[in-house]
């Protein structure tokens, strides 16, 4: 069973995926969950149930007693990312209900809110949920099967997958926007926001360059080769002296900048720069280290890795309420922001109004089992000569 397909939006890449129906009619025959108003298809709640059994089964694997060639982990306790305790089989099925709830509720609220959506790009996220369906996703190196493949099987129908791959990124982002954004009931003010971004922000320039150097074998395979302990010390010696240029004679990033290229004879050389929330900062854990131990407008050089592995970095940290002002003038990154500030309150908001949600459940909803997921995991050769060589024993005694 694969994990469900989320795709690329700004809310969503930061919680669960909801959705919301459109319209009272339900595309299947039968339905799963509806209100005096909307109705969602079995094929969605079908589909929530696969997104919960794969999170689920993420959480059963950490168990001692996980095996992944039996489905009794169903039956085992598992903690959830919020510390919640179940029974697996029990979890998927709350799970699958809370998202199905939720997407009710997102369409009642979307009405309370004023929420609109564009219609054109609504129907850019359903073309691109269809091409999903019909011929699969593009990876980096591979070419996933056509998701119908996967999910059809099991009931869930194409109009029910592009409600949940779709709809739900423009409804819920937009829904969002108008809970929090100018105006809603919920609105962040501009200073609010800005005392966010300073207290929780960083920004950053960095060079790097490897303390090795790559070289070709003679069957033509690619290998590193570690410097020597001389050039190890030269390459360091160079960006030691950006560092005091900074920190000791008060000179810029800029000016650090033009002596690079003039070492590397590149007059476009530039540092990558990157601003991004502290704890979210996507160069490792002795990278996020050193700007947390760095002040404001200085630099320093780390070491990441060693020999024929170790990378050299020299880092520059801006003044971040200096970055402030104009970073958050760009509509885009300021709902990026947003989003970081508020996406957890958002899921504990959406949470609430489903208890106080009046709805009505099909009995049908009871009878899928999460089980009709479950695909046994074949041991490795290795692992089975293993197990079969131990069996043997033990039959000999």
């Amino acid at each position: 069973m694969k994990p469900a397909v989320k795709l690329g939006s700004l809310v969503l890449a930061l919680m669960m995926a909801f959705t919301a129906v459109a319209s009272g009619c339900s595309l299947n025959k039968e339905w799963s969950y509806k209100t005096t108003e909307k109705e969602l298809p079995i094929g969605v709640y079908i589909y929530c149930l696969s997104n919960a059994y794969s999170t689920a089964k993420g959480y059963a694997e950490k168990l001692d007693k996980y095996d992944g060639a039996k489905d009794s982990w169903l039956d085992m306790e598992i903690t959830d990312d919020d510390g919640n305790k179940a029974v697996a089989r029990q979890w998927i099925k709350d799970k699958a209900q809370e998202d199905c709830l939720t997407f009710l509720v997102v369409e009642e609220q979307m009405k309370k809110e004023n929420a609109t959506y564009d219609e054109a790009t609504l129907q850019g996220a359903r073309d691109q949920a269809k091409q999903y369906w019909e011929v699969g996703i593009q990876q980096q190196y591979q070419q996933t099967p056509a998701l119908s493949t996967i999910y059809s099987k099991y009931g869930i129908s194409e109009e029910s997958f592009i409600y949940v791959q779709a709809d739900a990124n423009l409804f819920q982002n937009d829904l969002f926007y108008a809970v929090y954004g100018k105006g809603g009931s919920k609105e962040v003010k501009d200073d609010d926001l800005k005392k966010f971004f300073t207290d929780e922000y960083v920004s950053y320039s960095y060079y790097s360059t490897p303390l090795y150097s790559s070289t070709t074998d003679e069957a033509g395979q690619s290998k590193n080769v570690a410097m020597s302990d001389d050039e190890v010390k030269k390459t360091k010696k160079q960006f030691d002296g950006y560092v005091n240029d900074i920190n000791k004679d008060g000179k810029s990033l800029d000016d650090v900048t033009k002596a690079y290229r003039k070492a590397n004879n590149d007059d476009k050389l530039e540092p990558t720069a990157n601003v991004e929330k502290l704890e979210d900062v996507s160069m490792g854990d002795e990278f996020k280290e050193a700007l947390k131990k760095l002040d404001s407008k200085k630099a320093t050089t780390i070491t990441v890795g060693e020999k024929e592995n170790a990378m050299l970095y020299f880092i520059y940290k801006d003044d971040i309420k200096d970055k402030a002002t104009t970073y958050l003038k760009d509509g885009e990154q300021k709902k990026q922001v947003l989003a970081k500030m508020k996406s957890d309150d958002f899921k504990k908001y959406l949470k609430e109004l489903t208890k106080s949600l009046k709805y009505e459940k099909n009995n049908a909803v009871d009878g899928y089992d999460p089980k009709m997921f479950f695909e046994p995991v074949q041991p490795t050769t290795a692992a089975a000569t293993a197990a079969g060589a131990g069996d043997s024993k033990s039959a000999g005694k």
